[in-house]
């Protein structure tokens, strides 16, 4: 029962990073061990590339002088890098006490600073990485490992492997995402992760400053929608797809009043490796404001998409908000027209919709300077 209990708690605490190491260490005193230690060791320099051991802080300088010398003549690391994979390494099986009593590592070092005379350790490699190295170390005065330890051992290794792997990959998500957080921030991105049926599980500073304002974006009934049918259709429409086909959409909503698109968004599938970060998340949406002036002009309309200089005024028009109806009213010319204009643009900008081919354009040259 104690062992399933533990074996539980690694799996969970892994991906909760915040009490991994501490339920590490009730794994090695399950097994008879005082402290655990793993690292990954670096041949080139001769020195680990990372370090990491029971929470206690006077074990810290012990550590350091490892690190700084100590570990490279440590002859229980040789014996466990040399073994399998996953395999348990007893130290007592291959070094006497003899040897002990001659070793420099042992005498100048092990013995005096920490005490810990017997050792188990595995060799756990790591997909994509330099493999771990794991010790489970008794104090001095103890006596060796007896069967039934090590037997614990093994049984728990393959977790042990699975745990320590799974710990490792979240606290490198966890960085990441907080990195792309803080940029996100920085840039003035708005970001909320859906989970499959639409409903934000996750928005930053930005996206509850952007809901809050609801000129383009609104909560309602525990989902996002847009201030207007057709925009809403589009965004609820570009969400399923997203979550569906697992291929990223753009899309650009208009404000409350309709006059102009006001909200730029990018709709994107979260890979299944960052779940972890998101919780139940499958979409991620990344919305950007509006800066001062024009998103795009005639002229880049023309350079992009290849409109023709009556298209692009039209196709201008449509980002600003206005109909076509209303725009061939303004223009005095024939509503007709217009409307060969927008199939035209809608077959340049191989969309189905004005919506999709708003959002097209916007996406392609919105972060773009006038030319």
């Amino acid at each position: 029962m104690l062992r399933d209990q533990l074996i539980g708690d690694l799996y969970e605490a892994a991906i909760r990073q915040d009490d991994f190491l501490e339920v590490l260490q009730r794994t090695a005193e399950a097994v008879g061990a005082n402290v655990f230690h793993m690292f990954s060791w670096d041949p080139a320099n001769n020195c680990p590339r990372f370090s990491v051991y029971t929470p206690d802080s006077h074990f810290d300088s012990i550590v350091t002088i490892y690190e700084a010398h100590y570990g490279a003549l440590d002859p229980r690391r040789e014996l466990v890098q040399r073994a399998p994979a996953g395999a348990l390494v007893a130290c007592q099986d291959h070094i006497t006490d003899r040897d002990v009593a001659r070793s420099e590592f042992y005498q100048d070092f092990q013995l005096p600073t920490s005490g810990h005379r017997y050792l188990m350790g595995t060799r756990l490699p790591r997909p994509g990485g330099s493999e771990t190295l794991l010790g489970l170390l008794r104090d001095k005065g103890r006596k060796p490992y007896i069967d039934a330890d090590r037997k614990t051992a093994v049984s728990l290794i393959p977790h042990l492997h699975r745990a320590i792997n799974l710990w490792q990959d979240a606290k490198d998500l966890h960085r990441d995402a907080a990195l792309g957080t803080e940029l996100m921030e920085q840039l003035g991105l708005a970001v909320f992760a859906l989970d499959k049926d639409g409903r934000p599980v996750f928005s930053n500073q930005a996206g509850e400053a952007l809901l809050k304002a609801g000129t383009a974006l609104r909560l309602r009934h525990g989902r996002l929608v847009a201030p207007h049918a057709s925009d809403n259709d589009a965004l609820l429409g570009a969400i399923l797809r997203v979550a569906r086909s697992r291929r990223g959409e753009s899309l650009a909503l208009r404000n409350a009043t309709g006059a102009s698109h006001d909200l730029f968004m990018s709709i994107a599938a979260i890979p299944g490796q960052t779940l972890v970060t998101f919780g139940s998340a499958s979409v991620l949406i990344t919305a950007r404001p509006r800066g001062n002036g024009p998103p795009v002009t005639a002229r880049q309309l023309q350079q992009a998409f290849g409109l023709t200089p009556a298209e692009a005024a039209v196709a201008e028009a449509l980002i600003e908000g206005t109909s076509p109806e209303d725009y061939a009213d303004t223009k005095g010319v024939s509503p007709n027209t217009v409307r060969c204009q927008v199939r035209a643009i809608l077959a340049k900008t191989d969309a189905r919709s004005q919506v999709k081919a708003v959002s097209t354009m916007l996406s392609v040259l919105s972060q773009k300077k006038p030319g």
